[in-house]
């Protein structure tokens, strides 16, 4: 089984992209969506490490030319569109599943 994996990423520490990653956890296991796997991540590590991601969630603006979806992070902070904002990623990570799985 393949996973799917995200990045969160924060401007400028990883404490805030380690509290979203937290609260994707969360959302994910109640779905019963294990073949996820969350790192945490800063803003100035990413252009290394994009290419090993499939989702980047990030509560500051994405330099970094790609491909990939990309969700802001700040409603996992500031709670407001929450529920929204984690619906639309549990679908794209449903699509990427259905694509690396087929």
């Amino acid at each position: 089984m393949k996973k799917v994996n995200i990045v969160v990423v924060c401007g400028s520490g990883v404490a805030m992209a380690m509290h979203a990653a937290y609260k994707l956890r969360e959302y994910f296991d109640k779905e019963k969506l294990y073949d996820v796997h969350i790192d945490g991540s800063g803003n100035n590590e990413l252009p290394g490490r994009i290419e090993a991601y499939d989702i980047v969630v990030s509560n500051a603006q994405v330099t970094v030319k790609t491909d990939k979806p990309v969700f802001s992070a700040i409603p996992l902070i500031t709670g407001v569109g929450e529920e929204e904002l984690v619906k639309q990623i549990i679908s794209k990570v449903r699509e990427i599943l259905a694509s690396k799985n087929s």
